[in-house]
């Protein structure tokens, strides 16, 4: 026999030794699960911010190219002067140029000009012709392409007066450097210029040699790319670096605009970054995007946090169970080697209830435990914190006391057909504290049944979860909705309009988009400041959505611009009624910090599925639309139609 009870106990020892190891296994088995999971949820906030990233560099390549086509329309209207009157006094050039207010409404020109070809095409030797600048609008003094200077000695200004003749379209020219004044070294910018031809009236232009043999001249006009970037990009500047580099080649020689001077290519520790072409007017941009640490810093990594911090709590009280487990197995056999069995069985049965009550009595969480009656019989002191209610006032009582009265009578009975079918029920609940005060709280209930299987007590667990609810509705809140107006952002936007194409594609049903800019808020912000520009923007917002049906979205998208969801209409006219109450409430003055203000709004709308059907091609057809309102003369409306983007061409 002393020989068995010492094989025992060198079995007993070796089984010591290896339990040892259980909790760091433990340990380290839920650690590396959590990774994986927490590594998940990252990947899966990444891929949210790329999409919205993708986002903005289709919104930025839609903005220049729509704006460049504005600056088209305006142009060709300034050569239709020469096709509707037989001699154009500069005068007349002047006044129809200064009728644009191109500072206001055309960011980034400098001035329009046009350039003259002497009859019957005087020889410039290799050159082909020796061209003047007759007109041009506005005189800023000096300019770098005075009257009566030949446009066409440049090569790089050459070629694209040359394309523009022989295809009768637009065509913009390579890059060149734009001084505001002529001889001025402080302010060279890098800019381009946009030239179309005029041919003289009624000439044939069905081919290329009779398109030379017409050409009276060009109308052009040179922008800075600085200033027409800042009116463009103003609204995400502090979210994207923008480049754009002349041609299809990313270098130094060829860089048209980098605000921060970092170099060809950007911020290379930039997390997203893109680079695409884009055609203007026959010549192709490079346009390089990258994020910068304003749009980084958007990612929502609230839910991988809370992965992550609630795997490590987990993993450490899996851990210290397992360490318990394996101690309290080798206090239980040590105890059983020192003295009798049975009186041991006894001990450790009175400290496992000591053990239970000292925890019951020392966790945060309330504890409520209930006989088969569903009596309250005991309450630990986390309980009498959350609810103000002792002991002493609930002993005996059914737990319905604490009841918020905000459940129907069926959730009440799901649960319990929950708890009696499974044995335990977890969910979130609302309660009622002594003082009458409602708070949320996170429940566990468990069943606790004899050997006979039958029912013998109830133990429900819960803490109050008020506060972190509450936060995570202010977090949802301000993600999906405007700072400044509490209007839905882009996001939220952008959901709800994916939302309006499923059902219009699964009813057969029409919805709009609306873009809506505003007119005349540049002088607002610049006359009074800011802070009257913000508070016009909130009393813009307050109008437009009384405009709105219930199931309408109307959604700041940045500066002053917004667009709108109609998610069903029965034809395109109910669209257009909806724009013109919009422009009405907008041209109804403003009284603001003690002064009147009046604006108005260029409204352009696209229908589906007549004018998109996706949301790309329709925020591109509203917005191609908007511009062409804008350049009508502000204060209109404009319903997309297919061509639009080619008018006057």
């Amino acid at each position: 026999m002393p020989a068995l009870d010492t094989l025992a106990r060198l079995k007993l020892s070796q089984w010591y030794r290896l339990g040892w190891l259980l909790p760091w296994l433990a340990l380290a088995v839920s650690l590396t699960v959590t990774y994986l999971v927490w590594n998940s949820e990252r990947q899966n906030v990444q891929k949210d911010l790329q999409a919205d990233f993708d986002f903005r560099v289709r919104e930025i390549h839609s903005r220049l190219d729509g704006r460049m086509k504005a600056y088209e329309q305006i142009l060709r209207g300034t050569g239709a002067l020469f096709l509707s009157s037989d001699k154009v006094t500069r005068q007349e050039f002047s006044a129809y140029n200064e009728s644009l207010h191109l500072e206001d409404n055309y960011p980034g020109t400098n001035s329009i000009g046009y350039a003259s070809v002497p009859p019957g095409g005087v020889s410039g030797g290799e050159r082909g012709y020796r061209t003047s600048v007759t007109y041009l609008s506005p005189m800023l003094g000096e300019e770098a392409f005075p009257l009566g200077s030949d446009m066409y000695s440049d090569p790089v200004r050459r070629a694209a007066m040359e394309q523009a003749r022989d295809t009768g379209k637009a065509a913009i020219s390579g890059k060149v450097l734009l001084p505001l004044y002529a001889g001025e070294d402080e302010n060279i910018q890098s800019g381009f210029l946009m030239f179309v031809p005029v041919y003289q009236r009624g000439a044939s232009l069905a081919t290329v040699e009779a398109r030379r043999a017409s050409l009276t001249g060009w109308v052009y006009a040179s922008f800075r790319v600085a200033d027409l970037m800042s009116d463009i990009i103003g609204d995400i500047a502090d979210q994207v670096e923008i480049e754009i580099h002349d041609g299809r080649v990313i270098a130094n020689e060829t860089m048209m605009y980098d605000p921060d001077i970092s170099g060809a290519g950007g911020n290379p520790q930039a997390v997203f970054r893109d680079t695409g072409v884009l055609e203007v007017a026959g010549h192709n941009w490079t346009v390089v995007v990258v994020s910068l640490y304003g749009f980084e810093i958007l990612a929502d990594n609230t839910k991988p946090k809370i992965v992550a911090n609630i795997g490590v709590l987990m993993s450490l009280l899996l851990a210290i169970l397992a360490w318990l487990m394996v101690r309290g197995r080798s206090r239980a056999v040590q105890a059983a080697e020192a003295i009798n069995r049975e009186l041991t069985e006894r001990k450790r049965a009175e400290e496992g209830w000591r053990l239970a009550d000292t925890v019951v009595k020392t966790v945060e969480e309330g504890v409520l435990v209930t006989d088969h009656e569903n009596r309250i019989i005991a309450v630990n002191p986390a309980f009498t914190v959350v609810t103000g209610y002792t002991a002493e006032e609930v002993l005996g009582k059914n737990p319905r006391i604490l009841s918020s009265g905000r459940h129907s009578r069926e959730f009440y009975t799901q649960m319990w057909q929950t708890l009696l079918a499974t044995g335990s029920w977890r969910g979130e609940i609302f309660d009622r504290r002594k003082n009458g005060e409602i708070y949320i709280e996170g429940l566990a209930i468990n069943v606790v049944r004899d050997e006979a299987g039958e029912i013998t007590h109830y133990v429900g667990i819960f803490s109050d979860i008020s506060e972190r609810k509450a936060a995570e509705e202010r977090i949802q809140y301000m993600a999906h909705h405007d700072a400044l107006t509490n209007l839905p952002n882009r996001a939220l936007f952008s959901d709800r309009l994916q939302q309006g194409l499923a059902q219009a594609k699964r009813e057969k049903t029409r919805l709009a988009v609306m873009f809506l800019d505003l007119d005349k808020f540049k002088p607002v912000n610049d006359t009074y400041g800011h802070a009257v520009g913000d508070q016009l923007l909130k009393e813009v917002a307050a109008r437009l959505q009384k405009c709105m049906r219930e199931s309408d979205t109307v959604s700041r998208i940045g500066g002053d611009e917004f667009v709108v969801l109609l998610p069903t209409i029965d034809v395109e006219q109910d669209a257009m009624r909806v724009a013109e109450k919009m422009l009405k409430v907008l041209n109804q003055p403003f009284e603001l910090a003690g002064h009147r203000l009046n604006i108005s709004g260029s409204i352009g709308i696209a229908v589906y599925p007549e004018h998109g059907g996706d949301e790309i091609s329709l925020a591109h057809s509203a917005d191609t639309a908007m511009y062409l309102a804008k350049s009508g003369g502000h204060n209109n409306a404009q319903l997309y139609r297919p061509g639009m983007q080619d008018l006057g061409k």
